[in-house]
């Protein structure tokens, strides 16, 4: 069972987080090197979760390539866009309020995007938590599963089908959306999709397994999308990419006191693991291209689980489901 006591695919947080900073180290990058001309120049890009970490390192970076962006966090973060402006040399660098763990926040950032006539050339959906135990939001959900996941679900959606996210540019590079998934996807438990979106009671040395479980709903959800958004000759409409930055030296992990930072204390800097998000983002090597995963700086596969059709259908069914029964 799922929430038994066996606890299958349990995710031990100090293996994890050596093996982890084992691979950085050991990483040889085989990825094509991101140029000058590797720009966004004219192009509209939306990063969730920019006000520190991961989102705080890539958003600079999106606007020093040329890219209008659009920075999409809580409130409490006043001073942000300039700080980004003034960083990047870059002046087409907005904020907009968004709070992933209230749906009606996505749904008004959306409206407001769509009123606006924004035209989106880049998602980048970073934004995530992992919280100490299975708080849950106002919406009634688990933090994890509706921060990680469903909110997100629900931005992509809504996006596209406003025409905010425009699918199938002739004239330009296909629309890109790019994710921030977890190599834990590949050894948690499975999704047990007659309780989807339940998460059992959980503390310090659980929380690796059930952040892992969270982005397995993640990268399900990056492969589908993928598959969805393919046209009848194969080529995307819009690219869908996901990838593992490693562990990353970032606030997600405060919560875990004095044994959360002795863990991260030898992590990835943000300005470092930010480079696989901003090579998805950027790179003329993947036009064209969709369903890319990277670990790291490398192409790796997605664990089987997240790939399956099968999965990623009912995951999608349900996901629209739990969104209409509270008005989403």
């Amino acid at each position: 069972m799922l929430f038994g006591s066996r606890k299958p695919g349990r995710i031990d947080p100090i293996f994890s987080g050596l093996k982890a900073v084992i691979d950085h180290h050991r990483e040889r990058d085989t990825l094509p090197p991101l140029t000058e001309a590797d720009r966004l120049d004219g192009m509209t890009c939306l990063v969730t979760g920019p006000s520190s970490g991961l989102g705080r390192a890539i958003a600079p970076e999106l606007a020093r390539r040329g890219g209008r962006v659009i920075l999409a966090c809580r409130e409490g973060h006043e001073g942000l866009a300039e700080a980004i402006r003034r960083e990047s040399g870059n002046p087409e660098v907005s904020q907009r309020p968004l709070d992933l763990a209230d749906l009606g926040s996505v749904t008004t950032l959306c409206d407001g995007l769509a009123r606006d006539g924004v035209k989106l050339d880049l998602l980048v959906s970073n934004a995530g938590v992992a919280p100490l135990g299975n708080r849950l939001t106002g919406d009634g959900l688990a933090e994890l599963f509706q921060v990680n996941f469903l909110a997100s679900f629900l931005l992509a959606n809504r996006l596209l089908d406003d025409d905010v996210l425009p699918r199938g540019r002739p004239t330009r590079r296909a629309p890109r959306i790019v994710i921030t998934s977890s190599e834990t996807h590949r050894t948690c438990p499975p999704i047990d999709f007659e309780r989807f979106g339940q998460f059992p009671d959980f503390g310090l040395l659980d929380g690796t397994t059930w952040y892992g479980h969270s982005k397995l709903y993640v990268q399900t959800f990056a492969c589908e999308l993928a598959r969805r958004l393919v046209k009848a000759d194969g080529s995307p409409d819009v690219s869908v990419f996901s990838y593992c930055p490693g562990a990353v030296r970032t606030r997600i992990s405060r919560e875990g006191g004095l044994a959360g930072k002795v863990m991260t204390a030898y992590f990835i800097d943000p300005k470092v693991a930010m480079w696989p998000a901003v090579h998805l983002a950027a790179s003329r090597t993947l036009e064209g291209r969709t369903g890319v995963y990277l670990y790291l700086r490398h192409v790796a596969a997605a664990d089987a689980r997240s790939a399956d059709p099968r999965n990623g259908e009912l995951l999608w069914q349900l996901g629209l489901e739990m969104l209409a029964a509270r008005g989403a």
